[in-house]
């Protein structure tokens, strides 16, 4: 057994992301991976909520684990129907496990930039470390966007043009359902 073969493909995902998920998806792996990364990413963009209370309360953790899992179940279902506009034919259980572990480099980049704001008392000094975060930001998507490659058997371009698609699909309704809470709760 070679050394590359016995490596975690969590750890490989880093640095050869197309074959990591290519590998998981024929052996069948990484679903619940999946799951607990796109719950965690959730919390992780819940967590700045805690801080704007008085009373902080882990009430945002919890809904963002929830909105994190339930993001990753529709998302992954969009991708999958217009993948097949371009021809692809993915299983949805693929394209979840390969949206939901791409989604890790992000989660701990998240992370750490969510640790580091709260230990920074000069905001200058997180405006000086932007360039690093954006590097990590398109590292993380370079990451995503070849793992649905693998998932969804398409080139990266056409998986390029998928994965705007289901943004923008995404983000239109999601806009104007956050407008209808914020009146309905303001």
């Amino acid at each position: 057994m070679t050394n590359a073969t016995k490596q975690s493909y969590v750890f490989r995902l880093w640095y050869k992301p197309s074959t990591s998920m290519q590998g998981l998806i024929e052996k069948g792996h990484g679903h619940s991976a999946a799951l607990v990364a796109a719950g965690l990413f959730g919390a992780v963009q819940g967590a700045p909520s805690i801080f704007v209370t008085s009373e902080p309360s882990v009430l945002p953790l919890f809904v963002g684990l929830l909105l994190g899992v339930a993001g990753l179940f529709f998302f992954s279902w969009l991708l999958r129907n217009f993948s097949r506009w371009f021809g692809g034919q993915p299983e949805l259980r693929h394209v979840r496990t390969a949206v939901g572990i791409a989604l890790l480099p992000w989660t701990v980049l998240f992370g750490l930039f969510f640790l580091f704001a709260q230990s920074v008392e000069d905001p200058a000094m997180l405006a000086e470390l932007f360039p690093i975060f954006f590097a990590g930001f398109l590292y993380g998507f370079v990451i995503l966007l070849l793992s649905l490659s693998a998932a969804l058997k398409l080139t990266v371009l056409k998986t390029f043009i998928c994965l705007t698609v289901a943004v923008l699909v995404c983000v239109f309704p999601l806009t104007w359902l956050a407008q209808v809470f914020e009146r309905l709760f303001a």
